[in-house]
């Protein structure tokens, strides 16, 4: 359990929070490069940890996070005019650039000055390999983004979408970092390898999906590190071999899954679970292979598998692009024949299965009601890190990776080891990311 006024403190990302003014020590992502496609084409809405704001590309093609509201009178600057290198407020003219500065105020005497004086809230934006990463906080000069090997990649850039959660950002990436949910919540019946029906991939006989269903109480072993902490989630193969998930949670709001084990290729998936606001969280979720592209048909089956139901139609509210055809109004679409039958829980695809049990929970869990077992090994030391670095925060101290974005070069990895082995000697070398130089912005 956790108490309630510690589960506040984790939970709450508006300005001036404790957590809040920690996460905007950060990058955050605040959309994908393709939601800005056109040079001076229409402004886009984003919420991003309870701030409203309008993202644009300008006429030199780059991207622009305004506060919603024109420092004038307040209209909304999703309306504005995007021309000339700035976004003009509709309602009196008032041009602001990518930067904040007010560079045209036609309602006022050519003589004045007045347009030197004002400025909109603007938060600088650095576009890589197909995301617009945001720096909220508080330095003049923001610190260096994270070299995460998935982001720096031109060659065999990753292949990414996001999804919408209605629930807070811990409640989300506490999904994503604990591993035995998986033998339950994602499980198949049949034995198949997907939770979308239909679309079912060939099994191989070392299937580290299979390796993993042969136990469904895997012992955790979890370690503080650097970047936030490791765990290994140990499942029993047989009597002389141990089949390891070895996962990262990285300071603020990444996990990474995956991996494989030594034999096969590294590929591994990763989401950033990026605070909307108290309620809300924005999942970018990502699929990279080192080795290789992504193939058309490859990309198109693993929409089919992620998401089966497709998305809402979009609208202009912020993230609408990424909201699930299967949600809470609908129940996801549960389809009980399937539960009987094929899926353990019969919603299809492992990101609506998620969101489901997420989203069940309420937008704010009250983790002072929870019973906690051993399963949850890691879910207690994230929680336990993360008030721990907040807490020197408060105290002065600069938040882990704020200035290294070094420690961010890391990969989760699937191992098969003989049992009692040194699982962080053995994989060390496999989860260090062969990194590209990171481009200069």
């Amino acid at each position: 359990m956790l108490p309630k006024e510690e589960n506040e403190l984790l939970t709450r990302v508006g300005p001036g929070t404790p957590m809040g003014r920690m996460m905007r020590e950060y990058w955050a992502p605040a959309l994908l490069s393709e939601e800005l496609s056109d040079v001076d084409g229409r402004p886009v809405r984003v919420r991003l940890l309870c701030e409203d704001l309008i993202a644009f590309r300008d006429s030199a093609g780059r991207a622009g996070l305004l506060a919603n509201n024109c420092p004038h009178r307040g209209a909304s600057l999703f309306f504005g005019r995007n021309e000339d290198d700035g976004l003009r407020c509709v309602y009196h003219g008032w041009k602001f650039d990518v930067t904040g500065a007010c560079v045209d105020m036609p309602n006022e005497p050519p003589e004045s000055n007045f347009k030197d004086k004002v400025r909109a809230t603007a938060y600088p934006c650095v576009e890589r390999n197909g995301v617009i990463w945001t720096y909220m906080g508080p330095r003049s000069t923001p610190p260096p983004l994270p070299e995460l090997e998935w982001n720096l990649d031109t060659v065999h850039p990753p292949y990414m979408w996001m999804n919408y959660r209605e629930c807070n950002w811990l409640q989300a990436i506490e999904g994503g970092i604990d591993t035995s949910h998986v033998n339950f919540l994602h499980r198949r019946l049949d034995n198949g390898r997907t939770t979308a029906v239909g679309v079912e991939p060939v099994v191989r006989d070392n299937d580290l999906v299979l390796y993993g269903r042969r136990d469904s109480c895997p012992a955790l072993e979890v370690i503080d590190t650097e970047f936030g902490v490791l765990y290994t989630g140990r499942r029993s193969v047989d009597d002389t071999t141990d089949y390891h998930r070895i996962h990262p949670f990285i300071f603020p709001f990444h996990n990474m899954i995956g991996g494989g084990t030594q034999a096969d290729e590294v590929a591994y998936t990763g989401m950033v679970w990026t605070p909307v606001d108290d309620e809300n969280t924005l999942v970018l979720e990502y699929h990279y292979r080192p080795a290789r592209g992504w193939a058309a048909e490859e990309l198109e089956r693993t929409m089919r598998v992620r998401n089966p139901t497709g998305f809402l139609p979009m609208t202009t509210q912020p993230g609408s692009r990424w909201r699930f055809r299967a949600n809470k109004t609908n129940d996801y679409l549960v389809d009980y024949d399937l539960q009987r039958s094929k899926l353990f829980f019969g919603v299809q695809g492992n990101p609506a299965q998620d969101g489901a049990i997420q989203e069940s929970m309420g937008t704010i869990f009250d983790r002072s009601s929870e019973h906690l077992g051993t399963a949850d090994a890691m879910i207690i030391r994230v929680r336990r890190r993360l008030l721990e670095v907040l807490r020197a925060y408060e105290d002065g101290a600069t938040p882990p990776g704020v200035d290294n974005p070094q420690m961010y070069a890391i990969r989760p990895v699937g191992a098969l080891l003989p049992k009692g082995a040194d699982w962080v000697k053995e994989t060390e070398q496999r989860r260090r990311a062969a990194l590209v130089s990171a481009p200069t912005s």
